[in-house]
């Protein structure tokens, strides 16, 4: 089980984050595909969709957000409102939707916060690997934080460019469960991938480095944190997701929707009492949870599968409508984050996370 320390180290790591206040957050979450693992040509399912824990919260009474739902103007049939109900298609065809524009504006003019982890999956199930490889380094505590996320980055840019020799390594080495005697060869063969892109400016530097310190992992034959695992189980479940945020703000409501699995996962940790799980039919906070999980799920391969270029791109061609409801989308998340940091948790790469970044500065630019 997690160690309560995990709080301790949360709040060093995150100074200005309040995670003793009273707060109630409600559940949902967006491709939850139970398991991630690596089959003999493929994953078992698509990686550019993160997965997605979030929804809503609030500090204090809780609001009724009727009126919204009423608004909308919905068909009278529909039992569970989900987020395509109110947009449909990619990220960029949700933006043409009114319903949504209204959703995201109603949400920031009211006390209601949004909250989110996003977890980039294959870039969870790739960094093991360099772990690995500076784990028994004496350099390794020398090591800035920023530094050994440089390299993650690089080489989950790499197994993106290169993802049909990744999966045929991963599978035939039952990654992530390396045996001892196969571990030169592993580092033999994920070398071989770095001989095409050390030479190039951007990669040249990391590749290089990871190059050499796995040269130093090859004399212990010990890769540890890819050793002694299921064969290719690359993510278990997400529970440990659902627990963190229970751990984190131990003084706050967990709502979450009917989820049996996660449930039984839970139960094991009896010392939490701070959560229940809900019919998501009978509260309009889930389902209003549910839309803005969508468009964050939708979001994330929007961003995963594109080019910063091609991101410029688009925003010079999106209409007046789709770009209201990206600055509507923008403005939630940052009245959210500037609410409180801790709201927001991202596991992802530099390379993605730049691509944010770069959505919110061609925005930013645009009304200035």
């Amino acid at each position: 089980m997690m160690s309560f320390d995990v709080r301790t180290i949360a709040k060093i790591l995150a100074p200005t984050a309040d995670f003793d206040s009273s707060f109630t957050f409600y559940y949902d979450e967006t491709n939850n595909i139970r398991k991630f693992y690596v089959k003999e040509n493929d994953f078992n399912s698509p990686f550019s969709s993160n997965f997605v824990l979030g929804g809503l919260v609030y500090e204090g009474k809780s609001p009724n957000i009727e009126p919204l739902f009423n608004k909308l103007n919905l068909q009278k049939n529909i039992k569970e409102v989900k987020l395509k109900h109110i947009a449909k298609g990619d990220f960029l065809d949700c933006l043409k939707s009114e319903k949504l524009n209204y959703f995201l504006k109603y949400l920031f003019d009211s006390n209601l916060y949004i909250h989110c982890s996003s977890l980039n999956i294959l870039y969870w199930s790739i960094v093991d690997i360099v772990d690995s490889a500076i784990a028994d380094l004496e350099i390794a505590r020398q090591l800035d934080l920023s530094f050994v996320n440089y390299l993650k980055n690089d080489l989950y840019k790499l197994a993106k460019l290169e993802i049909k020799q990744v999966i045929e390594l991963f599978y035939n080495f039952n990654y992530p469960n390396l045996k001892k005697e196969s571990v030169l060869e592993f580092i033999e063969r994920l070398t071989l991938i770095f001989d095409e892109y050390i030479d190039e400016e951007e990669f040249h530097f990391g590749l290089q480095f990871l190059r050499q310190t796995l040269k130093e992992a090859r004399r212990n034959k010990s890769l540890p944190f890819i050793m002694n695992e299921e064969d290719h189980v690359l993510i278990e479940d997400f529970s440990h997701f659902y627990l963190r945020p229970l751990q984190l703000f131990k003084n706050s409501t967990h709502i979450f929707d009917n989820e049996v699995k996660i449930s039984q996962i839970l139960a094991d940790y009896k010392e939490l009492k701070n959560y229940y799980f809900i019919d998501s039919e009978s509260n309009l906070l889930i389902q209003a949870s549910d839309v803005f999980v969508g468009l964050m799920g939708k979001f994330t391969i929007y961003v995963n599968s594109s080019s910063k270029e091609q991101i410029a791109h688009d925003f010079t061609s999106l209409s007046e409508k789709q770009l209201n409801n990206v600055d509507s989308f923008i403005e939630l998340i940052n009245k959210s984050e500037n609410k409180n940091v801790a709201f927001l948790h991202r596991i992802d790469s530099y390379e993605e996370l730049e691509k944010v970044f770069l959505i919110c500065n061609i925005r930013d630019k645009n009304h200035t």
